[in-house]
């Protein structure tokens, strides 16, 4: 009867204590890093009444033991150390472990460990819990940047720390330079000059007396028109094909092959002159193609028999050869230049870089050719470099000096004492290209000395005209000097790619005094020029297009801590003034082999004991399946659905063994009353 006495206290005991705990975890449901702890159950040892016996054979069978339970007790008190969510702090100091891990902290004298990342900076800046004080732990780095793999030790964020200076000594080049940078000088085309025709100019190229080109194509087929009078017979029925190099005597050749009596020949103003000996009137005689053509090779009504005439007119392009009185412009209109009284004076005018030119007087006859008219414009301009001269299709071509300050604005050329609209309008033509400088391309950069001193470099591309080639100057800004390699040439291909960068005193690189001769101070910078690879467009490359290019060098000066970050491994990189970063130190994580025998402590922290293992430090991101979450806390994991449904299950228990007591209390109140 006492047993379920004492069955129902360690009943009450038991769950007394889970209720602890399960209040424990509700109590840090919001609690940083916390792990939620569970209650297992062990039955007591029993009484026996009686033990087991087995069957005898042939006899009776075996018979069970009777044993009674003496209640419960505390197995075990678990922690559980599944993964907690994440909960975003934006601050760059809160922390949170992803995976089995453990941040290490120090007392001074003893290590515990925690899953709660809440980490600040205190008055010495040591990152430690503000709330308790502990310190992290972890490695500091050399003044280099590079993390120790000695013990672990309190991480101080030196706010006086410097990173020293790296002189410069390389610079890359990069961008595109204009292939169409090349300075140029105007151009003018006059219009276009015509001269009778003959027999070697081309068919293609030939106009008629008013009726401007013959508008004749490769293939295009001639025809012959006319008929005999008294018979009505057609001369003819054979085409002339035109090729690209017909030429009007071939034209005319044709023809006497063709038809028998009848004899071509070109007149001394381009006619087609046509002869009648077949003994009978011809009517209706000409050239058919284009209706140009035809107009211009248009013959009179009837010619008879023993006769000649003529075509109208016809012109060919001029050349450097003919003379003043043979020439017409486009729409057959002659020169009008009075060669009555010769000799004749021309007047030439123009602009030049703005300024007017002094009028040039060029005396001519009927006898003066174009060739002399060339070298007086060209004179009278100033030109010393391209000459005048005539194109394929009778026009004079001006081309200038180069450059802006020579460019060449309207040429005009008029007849002394007198109008000659038609000489001013050919002679005044159009501009086909403006004249402009040559570009320059430029980039600079910062570069550092040994110490720390900022300097400016600039680099300047000027084009070798008509290559595909630019020269380069290097230059500083200041005291300084360029002692070495200040200036070479970059070749590209065709294709734009670089083939070839070269320093013009032979060097490989620009070496620079970074202060006045005969001052103390840093050592010369020896500057290493990267273009890019050759044949390849990794660097500069030659395009036509906008120049685009920058410089970047290496480098740095000497730069303080203004702040910090922490990355996914711990790693602690320090920003500084000079814009590099550098490493500061590396957070540890430590790990057991059973993190379960971990002995709680206060302010949510752990410590070793005889079951957890030894600690394991390490760092998160380096194969320990570890990492980090900057700007982020880990929740607690308390389930508080679970932990109220374990609370209704723990309130029942601890009611239903209270009631074993009381039962048991009446049943020994019914005892004691049988001796009343």
């Amino acid at each position: 009867m006492f047993k379920s006495l004492y069955s129902g206290v360690s009943g009450l005991s038991a769950n007394l204590t889970n209720l602890d705990v399960i209040g424990n975890n509700i109590a840090n449901s919001n609690t940083t890093g916390f792990k939620s702890g569970r209650v297992t159950f062990n039955e007591m040892l029993t009484q026996t009444m009686r033990s087991a016996s087995r069957p005898v054979s042939g006899g009776l069978g075996g018979t069970n033991p009777q044993q009674v339970g003496l209640g419960t007790q505390i197995g075990s008190i678990d922690t559980n150390f599944n993964q907690g969510n994440f909960r975003t702090t934006g601050k760059k100091t809160d922390l949170a472990i992803q995976g089995p891990g453990f941040f290490v902290m120090s007392d001074g004298a003893s290590k515990v460990y925690t899953r709660a990342g809440v980490f600040g900076l205190d008055s010495e800046n040591v990152i430690v819990n503000p709330s308790t004080g502990l310190r992290v732990q972890g490695v500091m780095a050399d003044t280099e940047g590079v993390l120790g793999t000695g013990p672990m030790t309190d991480i101080f964020i030196d706010p006086g720390l410097v990173v020293p200076a790296s002189p410069s000594t390389s610079v890359q080049l990069m961008g595109n330079l204009d292939s169409n940078s090349d300075a140029k000088g105007t151009i003018r085309e006059s219009g276009i000059f015509l001269t009778a025709a003959e027999g070697a100019d081309a068919l293609l190229d030939m106009s008629g007396q008013e009726n401007g080109l013959l508008n004749m194509h490769i293939g295009d087929a001639i025809s012959i028109n006319g008929r005999a009078a008294s018979t009505g017979d057609d001369l003819s029925t054979a085409s002339f094909t035109i090729a690209e190099d017909s030429t009007y005597q071939e034209l005319v050749d044709w023809l006497n092959a063709e038809i028998a009596g009848v004899t071509a020949a070109i007149g001394a103003n381009g006619q087609l002159e046509v002869t009648n000996n077949t003994g009978d009137d011809i009517e209706g005689f000409g050239l058919v193609g284009s209706s140009e053509l035809t107009n211009s090779f248009a013959l009179p009504a009837v010619i008879a028999n023993g006769t000649m005439e003529a075509s109208s007119e016809l012109r060919a392009y001029a050349t450097e050869t003919d003379t003043m009185d043979s020439l017409y412009n486009i729409d057959g209109e002659p020169l009008d230049i009075d060669f009555s009284t010769p000799p004749t004076d021309l007047i030439l005018g123009g602009n030049v870089g703005g300024t007017l030119i002094d009028n040039q007087t060029i005396t001519i006859t009927a006898a003066t050719t174009l060739a002399e008219i060339l070298q007086d414009i060209q004179f009278g301009l100033g030109i010393n470099t391209t000459p005048v001269v005539m194109n394929d299709t009778g026009q004079i071509v001006v081309s200038g000096e180069v450059g802006v300050d020579n460019a060449i604005g309207d040429i005009s050329m008029s007849e002394d004492g007198t109008t000659n609209s038609v000489l001013g309008d050919l002679f005044r033509g159009t501009e086909t290209q403006q004249a402009v400088d040559q570009k320059s391309y430029s980039m600079a950069t910062t570069i550092y000395d040994s110490l720390g001193g900022e300097h400016t470099i600039s680099f300047e591309f000027q084009k070798v005209a008509g290559m595909n080639e630019w020269t380069w100057t290097a230059d500083v800004e200041g005291n300084e000097t360029i002692i070495s390699g200040g200036s070479g040439r970059a070749r590209f291909s065709e294709e734009g790619a670089i083939t070839n960068f070269t320093f013009d005193d032979g060097s490989g690189s620009v070496v620079i005094q970074p202060q006045v001769t005969g001052e103390e101070g840093a050592t010369n910078i020896n500057l290493g020029i990267d273009y890019g690879e050759i044949g390849a467009l990794t660097g500069l490359t030659q395009f036509e297009g906008s120049g685009n290019l920058q410089s970047i060098a290496d480098g740095y000066g000497t730069g303080s801590l203004v702040d910090f970050n922490i990355d996914q491994s711990g790693v602690i990189t320090g920003i500084f003034t000079n814009d590099t970063m550098q490493n500061i130190a590396q957070i540890a994580i430590a790990q057991f082999s059973n993190s379960d025998g971990l002995m709680r402590e206060a302010n949510n922290t752990y410590r070793r004991s005889g079951n957890s293992g030894q600690a394991v430090e390490a760092f998160a991101g380096s194969g320990i399946g570890v990492t980090l979450v900057p700007g982020a806390l880990e929740t607690s994991n308390v389930d508080l659905a679970a932990e109220f449904t374990n609370l209704v299950v723990a309130q029942r228990a601890f009611q239903a063994n209270s009631r074993v007591i009381t039962t048991a209390d009446q049943v020994m109140q019914e005892l004691v009353n049988l001796i009343r």
